[in-house]
């Protein structure tokens, strides 16, 4: 689960009215994925994570920054 890459950032609206980052991945070789990140809580969390102040700083940025939840990617739990 190594090696995507934060290529492109925007905004979409939730089924309950609010706004939700939208982060594109890209994986290399072509392959691209979106995940989107819908509480303010969560985004502050990846922005302190990646020490940046704007989303937009994110592009460029190693995709293990969103990765502020416990357990982490690729951690099973039992």
């Amino acid at each position: 689960m190594s090696g995507a890459t934060i290529c492109g950032i925007g905004f979409t609206p939730t089924h309950d009215g609010q706004t939700a980052l939208v982060v594109e991945l890209d994986f290399g070789q072509g392959s691209r994925s979106k995940v989107q990140i819908e509480e303010a809580d969560g985004i502050r969390e990846v922005l302190q994570r990646a020490r940046v102040r704007d989303v937009r700083d994110l592009v460029g940025l190693s995709w293990s920054v969103l990765d502020v939840r416990r357990p982490q990617f690729g951690i099973p739990t039992l």
